[in-house]
């Protein structure tokens, strides 16, 4: 299989300036994040022992859609994946549990992905690979999926995997939206002026 470099973009004024391409901020996403871990973390020990799981994504989809469901993000739910969907930009926001976000190892679903979240990765293969594919078979409707993925640790980041045989094979974009250590975040700017040469650092991992 092909691989390619993974876009990783972990500066605060990256961050910010890359989810104006998606018609959000990064205050939304998190929010997601925290509604998530504040029902995992309600999960009492009378309950299923996959209570605090469930409610996290049971809360974080519904989350997911109040903050992003309005003029531009409609609910979807393509090949089973719920969601959200913002066809003018070619994009669809899914949620997904993960061991932990914004850390140098790639998180790791906590639930095998099903076949339907697989189709929905495929395009981004061909994409990076260079190749031409072509009429695409067995894709929903190569719309990029991309996920809030909330840690343990109440970490969250938004990003797109490739995904294969139910596991995370492959990483087109990982964008750090918060992390409890802080380690990675940029402190902001006090200054409130005009900048000028405004560059987005983007670094890439193999």
């Amino acid at each position: 299989m092909p691989t390619f470099n993974t876009a990783v973009l972990s500066t605060l004024a990256g961050v910010e300036h890359r989810l104006e391409d998606f018609g959000f901020t990064r205050q939304q996403i998190m929010a997601i994040g925290q509604t998530a871990r504040a029902y995992a973390d309600d999960a009492s020990p009378s309950m299923p022992l996959n209570a605090a799981g469930m409610l996290s994504y049971i809360h974080g989809v519904g989350e997911l859609r109040q903050q992003l469901v309005g003029s531009d993000y409609v609910p979807d739910r393509a090949c089973g994946v719920e969601s959200v969907l913002r066809r003018d930009r070619s994009v669809r926001i899914a949620f997904q549990n993960v061991d932990k976000s914004c850390a140098d190892m790639p998180p790791l679903p906590r639930s095998e992905k099903g076949s339907g979240a697989a189709a929905l990765s495929s395009p981004t293969l061909f994409e990076h690979a260079g190749v031409e594919p072509g009429p695409l078979t067995g894709v929903h409707d190569g719309v990029r999926t991309y996920y809030v993925m909330v840690g343990l640790d109440g970490s969250v980041e938004l990003s797109c995997p490739v995904i294969e045989k139910g596991k995370y094979v492959d990483w087109i974009e990982r964008i750090y939206i918060y992390s409890p250590d802080g380690d990675w975040e940029a402190a902001s700017d006090t200054d409130t002026g005009p900048v000028e040469d405004f560059e987005v650092h983007v670094s890439f991992k193999d």
